[in-house]
């Protein structure tokens, strides 16, 4: 049985505790951010415009500080405190990316969920946001599912969507990594984006080339949140 971390968000084999987590450290720093949160809150509320300080528990050491207000989004209490967050966050930052890596390997960069929308088949998150914020847009287009196929020298393959009769449509997820334990599969996906896009470009049809960055991190995740929860 596998689960996410709920402090770090990677995913783990189940097997420690009741599968909350991944290992104590991640139990222990959850325990602690919660605390911490409780902490916060209350000593917000000693910020008072006689001082005009605010205090603060350092996000490393937990020990409280003063802050001017304008400073208030600072989280530790000396730069030996950021430093070591700074390290932290860079550590943390690398473990999403090597997670991340293997899930391209694996063939999971996707998120391919399988859904419908207004009728419409959705093969993966990406889709599914596309045509919220397509619809969003413009409310009367009609889409569906394009039929037919595009033909090239090295590859045959079937665009996602058509639009009013007249805008093909590719959603991809943008990466370009390939590195030597990628299958195949996921090699040549990569690899056949600009054929891709070349067809499209000569495909007699005006066209959309949809990426992650087209539709925005927070649009994505709201919409990766709300399949989640269906």
């Amino acid at each position: 049985m596998y689960a996410k971390c709920e402090n770090c968000n990677i995913e783990n084999n189940g097997k420690y505790g009741s599968g909350r987590f991944c290992g104590s450290k991640c139990a222990r720093s959850f325990s602690t951010k919660l605390k911490r949160k409780e902490i916060s809150e209350k000593v917000s509320k000693t910020f008072t415009l006689k001082t005009n300080k605010l205090e603060k528990v350092c996000c490393i050491c937990n020990k409280s500080f003063l802050l001017p207000w304008k400073k208030r989004h600072q989280k530790t209490c000396s730069r030996e405190c950021g430093s070591k967050l700074g390290n932290s966050q860079e550590k943390k930052r690398e473990s999403l990316r090597k997670s991340r890596i293997k899930e391209i390997e694996k063939g999971n960069i996707g998120f391919g969920k399988k859904c419908f929308l207004n009728g419409v088949r959705c093969d993966s998150a990406l889709e599914y946001a596309f045509l919220k914020m397509y619809w969003r847009d413009n409310p009367n287009s009609k889409i569906e599912r394009f039929k037919g196929f595009l033909q090239g020298k090295e590859i045959k393959y079937q665009p996602d969507f058509l639009i009013d009769d007249k805008i093909i449509v590719e959603v991809k997820y943008n990466t370009s990594y390939i590195g030597e334990n990628l299958s195949s599969k996921w090699k040549h996906y990569v690899e056949s984006q600009e054929e891709k896009l070349e067809l499209l470009k000569n495909s007699g049809y005006d066209y959309l080339w949809i990426t992650n960055d087209s539709i925005g991190n927070k649009f994505y995740r709201d919409a990766l949140k709300e399949l989640t929860l269906t």
